[in-house]
């Protein structure tokens, strides 16, 4: 079974990575989570492969983990789906003008 990403998701965080978001650039680090402080609660935010997990047991904030190294809290795999997103082409115009 697979899972797509959603608020409120419950997942088995099992990264050896993670991005940190700084103020002017991404970076991705080596990460180490203790065995009981793997699970994590997804807020529904992904990019590029990414996602973000609030980690209440590790240290309460929100992490940036790739969707490959996640798995929903009965083991089953996480897939990110893309949605391509439209821009009207009178919103170019009116800038222009």
């Amino acid at each position: 079974m697979e899972l797509k990403p959603s608020k409120g998701l419950k997942v088995k965080v099992n990264a050896q990575r993670e991005a940190v978001f700084g103020d002017e650039s991404v970076s991705v680090q080596g990460a180490s989570i203790k065995e009981g402080a793997r699970a994590g609660t997804m807020t529904g935010r992904t990019l590029v492969g990414f996602c973000e997990v609030e980690m209440q047991k590790l240290d309460g904030r929100a992490h940036w983990y790739p969707i490959e190294d996640l798995t929903g809290e009965h083991g089953e795999k996480l897939v990110e789906e893309e949605m391509p997103i439209e821009l009207e082409e009178d919103e170019g115009q009116e800038e222009e003008q």
